[in-house]
Formats: C-alpha cells, structure tokens, sequence
C-alpha cells in the first residue's frame, strides 16, 4: 500500500467539503499529490444565464480548495469534466493512477450538477483503489464523535477483519496507514449470532474456534507492532454491521478501514 496520488472528487456539499479536509490531512501526511475532481452534470432546460452563473461559482470555489490545499503544502491538479458522476470518477480514477479516492458520503440532491447519492456506492463497488467516504456530523443527541467539526486527526483506526482476502487486503491499507499517521490500530473481529457466546459458549468446538481466532489475531496484532504500529484487538459479539459501529464509538476510532466485501 502506497498513498502518492489521491482524487478528491467534489461537489462542495456540505460532505464534500469534510472530504477536503481530510484530503489535505492525508496528502500533506504522506506527501502526496492530490487531482481535485468535479463533475459537472448539465442538464439542457439550464438557460445561458444560469450556466454562466453556475460556473463562476464552480470556478471560485474549486479555486477555494487549490488554495487550501497548496497551503498545506500538497500539489494540486484540478479536473472539470462532464457526464455520470460514478462513472466519471471511476475513470479519472484510473487514467491518474490514484492511489485512493476521498468523497464525501453524501452529495447534492435536486440540482443540476454535482454527485448523487448513489455516487459513492458505485465508486466504491468499482473497486479500483482505496475509497475514503466522510459522513456528516451527526445530531447532537447522537454519541457518534465521527465527523465532528474541527481539525482533522486520525489517532486511532478501527480495522475489521474476517480472515477474507477483501479483509486481509483492507488490513495492509490500514497498518500503512496507522504507520504514516503514527495512529493506533484497533483490529476487530465480529461472532455472529451463530457463534456468539450465548449461542455456543458451552461447547467445545465454540471455544476451540475462538481460540482458533484469537491466534490469529495475535498473529496480525504482532505482525503489525514489528513493523512500528501500536496495535491492539477485540473480539465482539452480534451482527457485524452494527458491532463494528459499536467497536468504533467504544474505542473513540477516527477512521474506519474495511474491505467492501467479507466472506460472504
């Protein structure tokens, strides 16, 4: 795993511009270049008038990023280009040799440019390189502290693992990155209800199976240590969606690392 050129694709919504600020974190963290990438969706009812206005304000605020960027002291490219959004990403994504794609999680709906909300999940599934997606901050009566305002800074990382070669692959990513951010690495491994403790913690095969798997882990948490990472597991009962939310709010994680698909 190598981060020397990230696309931040960008539509300036309010995601978008949580995914700028980690962009400049990560490159200026490991010296890399970044390609700001926006999409421009044209609609033909958009009159001459409001064309021209839409790229003024496109022109400013690309201008906005470059020089936030830049005063981090990345290298930037800025890309403009027409058509699908996903489509449009993906393939800049491969023409640049991007090492990983920053977006925000959700982007513009009901107007005429910019991502759409099923932007990410395509990118993502197109599997071309490592996709950073930035939620929004959640409400206040949520104990959720992912995206809270302020200064960018991932000191912990959460990575899944299921033993999958997705997973295995998501885990590479994750030390090289707990490596150049000097953060710690949080492994966490998911029994679902089948095997969980309430289900199967009288049986043997259940405690040899666990054994099996705190083994392993050990192994990847040794493995990880040798080459300079602070790291640590867990092992969580339930479904794994939601315990790998819960593993992440418990140990305060800034970012999650995880492979788009298990071993199902």
């Amino acid at each position: 795993s190598t981060v020397s050129r990230m696309l931040l694709a960008t539509d300036f919504s309010d995601s978008a511009l949580l995914a700028h600020d980690y962009a400049a974190h990560l490159a200026s963290a490991f010296g890399a270049s970044v390609d700001i990438l926006h999409v421009t969706d044209r609609r033909p009812e958009m009159k001459v008038a409001e064309l021209l206005k839409h790229e003024a304000q496109v022109q400013a605020q690309l201008q906005s990023v470059e020089k936030m960027l830049r005063n981090h002291g990345v290298p930037v490219t800025i890309r403009r280009i027409a058509g699908d959004p996903g489509a449009q990403i993906v393939a800049v994504a491969r023409q640049a040799g991007a090492d990983v794609i920053a977006m925000g999680l959700q982007g513009h709906t009901h107007v005429p440019y910019g991502l759409i909300g099923s932007t990410v999940d395509s990118v993502t599934k197109a599997g071309i390189c490592p996709v950073l997606t930035v939620p929004l901050p959640q409400k206040e009566a949520s104990p959720c502290v992912l995206g809270a305002a302020g200064p960018v800074s991932i000191r912990r990382i959460l990575a899944p693992v299921d033993f999958s070669s997705p997973s295995m692959d998501a885990l590479e990513c994750a030390v090289y990155f707990a490596r150049g951010l000097r953060a710690e690495l949080m492994l966490v491994h998911v029994l679902e209800p089948a095997h969980s403790d309430w289900d199967h913690s009288q049986t043997e095969e259940h405690a040899q199976i666990l054994t099996s798997w705190e083994a392993r882990l050990k192994e990847l948490v040794d493995e990880a240590k040798a080459l300079g990472v602070l790291a640590s597991y867990d092992i969580r009962g339930g479904l794994p969606a939601d315990s790998i939310l819960a593993g992440a709010l418990q140990h305060r994680c800034d970012l999650v690392v995880m492979g788009t698909h298990g071993r199902q």
